[in-house]
């Protein structure tokens, strides 16, 4: 008999109608940028502590050649997360209305996506071409901390007439013993639950249930093997097919077991109506029991608003956006939300990609961990503690770390060796999540695993021939060589693991780490005509790919080379990393804001190792990642206009339902390539772009200290101006922006240009500001210099700045200017203070600029030697700074400091560097 079941909440129609609505093509206003119709084929569904479920469409990608329709394809938990205890969890239908089956699942034409409340919704679209008379949805929540799935069916008949539909829900089990002894399994029928059960301990399994919240028109417990549409435990899809009808079979005992339930909708016009259901795997048959009896207590409602307010609220917890294009900021938290139903509850390690047609279930320790490291960046610090705990488990003895592993497993699965890029990545975010937690616990816990990766990287630069860290097959596993990408993930993780030893009181060691940073720095900004090469291609303008084996450049113009800019190796604001950045998108920029991997890349295109063929039509596709971080150069250097472009791109290049891409898009289609969708690591780069945007987030790492040294002489003069010319080439080192205790940009340090001759220090000060009081005049500013001693000598010192402020660390001398003097002044410590000692002659009085803010000082060598004379291969610490006198209260404070270590340098020495003008 039929029943119709209209909606018993006024407000889920409303909702569902919203959703239809939200989602025509022309309902939203156009400054609202709008993703692809390309839908995501497959997506991982999470209950945040100890189940995840697989929802796959009928084709993975285009080498799929399965029979399946749009299912959930796996059901794990986290007592066997090896094994998948289902086949399919699939539906089908027949119109009686119009007598047209739709029992080909596999035909169907299917929309996937996460809306920003948690809830996978999935449309049913054409089967095999043809459009379907009433509009069938599939909502499914993995209710947060619960143990169950609810699956809600909304169907809405847009004409004038009433239609049955009829509707198969099927789960068909895996018995993972079949061709075994002990295999027989049990299902059966519960009726006061309105509940099939399947019992599948016989083989070391577990207990399946799948419950309707409403009465059923037909139930069937059967042996799927059995075809007969006679017998009373035949598979539940023959008597479907046949006539629409199930068998009522109650019980079974079978080697290959499927339960269904059969429900006939009456669907009037113009109306919505809907069927829920509830499956769940458990340990024991009494935690399957009372999973169900606790979902079915509820409506289905209650459960989607539950799985609302916990993602709701899980987002809040966090950092959000708030963009005026609507379409960012929709994209922004369902790339989050999809990202935490990707993370593996129990482990806390996330897949390469939520399709596993391709990468099957592997887990890349460099993607997961700057995934890890960009949750943090939004905010999301326990799901980012939780996996570098896991990734500290997985080091090798040696401070490294293997390529892959298994999602469900932890085991390590073979793959292309070595990649040493996720050393880097675990340096740089374990130390962001401590900086920004002060989780003195995580440091503790963590680091002898992390002191032993810098470690790695410290101790190997010593056999390197070359002055780079050890090479390896990097980011696109292709070949061994010294990739930029990295190198540049060995400075930033080695700068980020100064502070860490920092924290841990070990000062030694983070000279250590600082001396093995610069060294490899050095060896990026060195020019290729060198023998052996740098990594900066002079001729053309741009960083090289990589330095080969035999210390000849690889010129490859390669788009991940932007990860020195990306973690602040290389200056944004540099006239080289400007350079480099219009280079690659002179390059590989196509498709308006799309950057390729590298060029003449046919990966997705005719390579033999693309995931499914000829994706893209052509060379050349175009990655999400390589977008990003091209926009974060740009709003590194402030120039939002241009990033903003960068940011809508990734989103018009997105899923249907704004689902991240996975690792590219076709520049023939403009649409993602399905068989790595979604890929977590892609999603999170969209959130870092969109938090940097606002000023929320920031992967680079300044470090505490810079090795420095460079000989050339400066003629400073009293035209600061006409004196800048001669810094061009001298090494400058960044310092962080924002950080002066008095919030003023006019003594916070921008950058330090540090060069020595045979007599001389030369220093120049540019401040964020890009102007400066002029002589005795408010607000007075002083330029001070403190150093230890070049030849290592024991007079007495201070950590403590003239005026109170802390020192990198106990420096012996001082030197400095204030804008209200006429004398070049220094100072030396006595009985803890800084004492006159005498005024510095010899050199020019330090000048400055009022109209640009720069600084100019030449410093004797000699003022910081206790013998009156300084050598070649000498080293001091130096602090230089920004003192500022409060206009108000006339208090002169210490207001921004810089740290270096400099050495003395002679002429034909290769310099230390930093950036370059």
């Amino acid at each position: 008999m039929f029943r119709r079941r209209i909606l018993s909440s006024f407000l889920v129609v409303i909702m569902v109608m919203s959703t239809l609505l939200f989602w025509a093509p022309n309902s939203l206003a156009t400054s609202h940028t709008l993703p692809t119709d390309q839908s995501v084929t497959s997506l991982y569904m999470s209950n945040w502590k100890d189940a995840v479920n697989i929802w796959m469409a009928s084709e993975l990608a285009q080498t799929d050649t399965g029979n399946y329709g749009p299912r959930i394809g796996e059901m794990r938990i986290d007592n066997d997360y090896a094994t998948n205890q289902i086949n399919d969890y699939s539906s089908f239908f027949r119109d009686e209305s119009n007598m047209v089956k739709y029992t080909q699942p596999n035909n169907f034409a299917s929309e996937a996506y996460y809306d920003e409340q948690g809830i996978l919704q999935t449309r049913y679209l054409a089967y095999s071409g043809s459009s379907l008379p009433i509009v069938v949805e599939k909502d499914f929540a993995m209710v947060p901390n619960e143990d169950f799935l609810i699956a809600t069916y909304t169907f809405t008949n847009n004409g004038t007439s009433a239609i049955n539909f009829n509707v198969l829900e099927q789960i068909h089990v895996n018995n993972k013993s079949i061709g075994g002894t002990n295999n027989v399994q049990h299902g059966w029928y519960d009726n006061t639950r309105n509940t099939l059960f399947v019992d599948m301990s016989s083989s070391g399994q577990y207990y399946l249930a799948l419950g309707a919240f409403q009465t059923v028109d037909g139930y069937q417990v059967a042996d799927d093997t059995k075809s007969d549409i006679t017998q009373n435990d035949v598979a539940p899809w023959y008597t479907f097919d046949n006539n629409g009808t199930v068998k009522n079979n109650g019980e079974v005992y079978a080697v290959d077991i499927s339960i269904a339930f059969q429900d006939l909708v009456n669907i009037p016009g113009n109306s919505s109506v809907s069927v829920s259901f509830v499956a769940t795997v458990q340990d024991t048959l009494s935690n399957a029991q009372s999973s169900v009896d606790r979902a079915l207590a509820q409506t289905p409602q209650y459960w989607f608003t539950q799985t609302a307010n916990s993602y709701t609220n899980w987002l809040s917890g966090g950092k959000n956006v708030n963009f005026a294009d609507q379409g960012i900021n929709t994209a922004y938290k369902r790339a989050l939300v999809t990202i935490k139903n990707s993370i593996n509850p129990t482990y806390g390690a996330t897949p390469a990609t939520t399709n596993p047609i391709a990468y099957g279930y592997k887990v890349w320790a460099r993607d997961s961990a700057v995934t890890a490291m960009i949750l943090d960046q939004a905010g999301f610090h326990d799901e980012a503690k939780k996996y570098w705990y896991w990734l500290q488990d997985r080091q090798e003895s040696d401070g490294t770390f293997k390529t892959t592993f298994d999602f469900w497993t932890n085991a390590y699965v073979p793959f292309v060796e070595p990649e040493h890029d996720s050393i880097g990545i675990f340096l740089v975010g374990a130390y962001q999540h401590y900086k920004m937690t002060g989780d003195t616990a995580f440091l503790n816990n963590i680091w002898d695993k992390y002191r032993k990766s810098a470690d790695f990287v410290w101790s190997n630069l010593g056999s390197d021939p070359y002055g780079f860290g050890e090479e390896d097959a990097s980011i696109w596993e292709e070949q061994i060589e010294y990739n930029a990408f990295t190198q540049g993930l060995y400075v930033a993780g080695l700068d980020a693991a100064q502070y860490m030893a920092r924290a841990k009181n070990l000062f030694s060691l983070a000279d250590d780490y600082n001396g093995a940073a610069s060294k490899i720095r050095s060896n990026i900004q060195k020019e290729d005509t060198w023998n052996p090469s740098g990594l900066w291609n002079v001729n053309s303008g741009y960083y090289n790919r990589a330095v080969n084996l035999d210390g000849t450049p690889r010129t490859l113009v390669d788009g991940s080379s932007n990860a020195l800019i990306v973690y602040g190796v290389v200056d944004a604001d540099s006239s080289r990393a400007n350079s480099h950045v219009n280079k690659i998108k002179t390059n590989l920029q196509q498709d308006n804001y799309g950057i390729a991997r590298y060029d003449g890349d046919t990966f997705y295109y005719t390579a033999p190792f693309s995931p499914a063929g000829n994706e893209a039509l052509s060379d050349e596709p175009t990655w999400p990642q390589m977008s990003a971080y091209v926009a974060l150069h740009h709003i590194y250097r402030g120039e939002y206009g241009t990033a903003l472009q960068y940011l809508k791109w990734m989103v018009s290049r997105m899923a249907a339902g704004y689902m991240a891409q996975g690792e590219a898009v076709s520049r023939i289609t403009l649409k993602p390539l399905p068989s790595t969708m979604v890929e977590p690591v892609t999603a999170a780069w969209f959130v870092v772009t969109a938090l940097a945007y606002e000023g929320r987030a920031d992967l680079r790492i300044i470090p505490p200290q810079f090795n420095s040294g460079a000989y050339k002489t400066i003629n400073v003069t009293t035209n600061v101006a006409s004196d800048l010319p001669q810094w061009s080439n001298v090494p400058y080192y960044h310092d962080k922006i924002g950080d002066t205790a008095s919030g003023s940009g006019d003594t916070d340090i921008a950058k330090i240009y540090v060069s020595n001759d045979t007599n001389n220090l030369y220093v120049r000060i540019k401040n964020q500001s890009g102007q400066l009081s002029g002589f005795n005049t408010p607000p007075r500013f002083a330029m001070l210099v403190y150093a230890d001693d070049f030849k290592g000598g024991t007079a007495k010192s201070s950590s403590n700045g003239m005026y109170g402020g802390s020192l990198d660390r106990p420096m012996q001398y001082m030197v400095g200017r204030w804008s209200d003097s006429d004398t070049f002044a220094k100072f030396y410590v006595s009985g803890g203070n800084w004492t006159f000692d005498q005024f510095v002659s010899g050199v020019i009085k330090p000048q400055w600029d009022p109209n640009s803010g720069n600084i100019e000082m030449a410093i004797p060598l000699s003022e910081f030697s206790s013998t009156g004379s300084v050598s070649t291969g000498d080293f001091s610490n130096l602090n230089i700074v920004l003192v500022r006198q409060d206009p108000n209260s006339l208090n002169w404070s210490e207001d921004d400091v810089i740290a270096l270590h400099y050495r003395v340098m002679t002429s034909g020495e290769q310099w230390y560097y930093g950036n370059v003008e």
